[in-house]
């Protein structure tokens, strides 16, 4: 969710920067991506009414996001990579091809 933070921004409802977020750093560096994105929702969304305001969390954005993002921006994430080799071996130990 952090590899694409303009998509994180627009599924949360925000037009805050990723600083006042506290999403700025590399999502690689992040220990804990998961806290990271709830603290994100908490402060994007404590200006607005309590109406307005509507629980959102981090599983109701998986979807979303999962739907949306580009695979591209996934593409200079060294974790992506790895993820990339381990189908691909998967998909060989299981004679599937993938061209």
């Amino acid at each position: 969710m952090l590899a694409d933070k303009e998509l994180l921004k627009e599924e949360i409802g925000t037009n805050k920067t990723d600083s006042e977020l506290k999403i700025s750093r590399s999502p690689e560096t992040i220990a804990n991506p998961k806290e990271v994105i709830e603290k994100a929702i908490k402060i994007a969304r404590t200006n607005l009414t309590r109406k307005r305001r509507k629980d959102l969390t981090i599983a109701d954005l998986y979807s979303a996001i999962g739907q949306k993002i580009d695979l591209e921006k996934l593409e200079s994430f060294s974790s992506y990579q790895y993820f990339k080799g381990n189908v691909r071996e998967v998909f060989r130990k299981l004679n599937l091809r993938h061209d």
